[in-house]
């Protein structure tokens, strides 16, 4: 009788038609798997974007804050002029993230699906970052916990930065040594709240220890040097990142390169320029495209 079968040529051929239809299938798969994830992403920054509107609503048309001036100052120096590292002062205002808790249902959508950090509300040693957990009894937060290694973003992952220029203490001119209490820019002090950006993706940075940091302000370009790579890491989703409009919506884009043809790092100027001639403002004042800070 005769016995019918796979010769070794044939076998091997088959094997290799499946490796090159694995080769081809599988960056189709992983680009799928992005693309819903980004679609996640976005749909969190939307939310974010209807909180901040809801906030604004109920106090005077102005958006939580998206400052480190405000929700945070400097400590008091002791009697040799020397700050206690990251201990700065809490002054009972919080920041976007916690002042957006009335109008939100589940404390997920601050995180990123495509975030492996999250290191937003994670900065070692604060005692501004502590507070505002321990004043809202965050479940699991405890009184210390900043001076353990990452116990702030597992207790409050954040993969979201708010646009630190909308905060009146970055208005031109503005001396932060005489700090009295001013407020975010109300809704009608922003030439083009549907151009100009109140939150972003934002990436972390990871101390030798392996604290992940990010914080919950930015701007385009914010510390885009060799150590400093928050905003480069923000760039998860297909070459660009989701941000949050401050009329409430939400959109995805590409980011321009962040580094010259050269290799070195780009400006933060530079870098804020090239958003704006995609339509997307930085600062409050912006009067289109062109717009250079003085």
């Amino acid at each position: 009788m005769r016995k019918n079968g796979f010769t070794l040529i044939e076998l091997l051929v088959v094997i290799a038609i499946i490796a090159i239809l694995a080769a081809i299938l599988f960056p189709v798969f992983a680009q799928a798997r992005e693309s819903a994830r980004k679609s996640s992403c976005l749909s969190n920054a939307r939310q974010i974007g209807i909180a901040g509107m809801m906030y604004a609503q109920d106090w005077d048309e102005i958006l939580p804050e998206t400052g480190w001036v405000g929700p945070c100052s400097s400590p008091t120096p002791n009697a040799n002029g020397i700050y206690a590292i990251g201990d700065e002062y809490f002054s009972g205002v919080f920041s976007f993230p916690i002042a957006s808790a009335p109008y939100i249902k589940d404390w997920q959508i601050f995180q990123c699906p495509s975030d492996p950090d999250k290191g937003g509300f994670n900065k070692f040693g604060s005692f501004c970052y502590e507070a505002q957990l321990l004043a809202i009894r965050m479940p699991g937060a405890y009184q210390g916990m900043r001076n353990t290694v990452n116990a702030m973003r597992n207790v409050f992952p954040l993969s979201y930065a708010g646009n630190y220029f909308l905060s009146r203490t970055y208005d031109i001119g503005f001396d932060r040594s005489n700090y009295r209490g001013e407020k975010m820019r109300p809704l009608a002090g922003i030439n083009f709240p549907a151009n100009t950006f109140f939150i972003a993706d934002v990436g972390s940075n990871i101390a030798p220890n392996g604290n992940a940091f990010a914080a919950w302000y930015i701007a385009p370009g914010y510390g885009n040097n060799q150590n400093d790579a928050r905003w480069r890491r923000g760039q998860r989703h297909q070459e660009g990142r989701n941000w949050t409009f401050c009329d409430g919506h939400a959109k995805f884009f590409k980011d321009p390169p962040f580094r010259n043809p050269d290799g070195s790092f780009r400006s933060q100027t530079d870098i804020i320029y090239d958003y704006q001639q995609r339509g997307i403002y930085t600062f409050p004042e912006t009067t289109g495209p062109d717009y250079r800070r003085p």
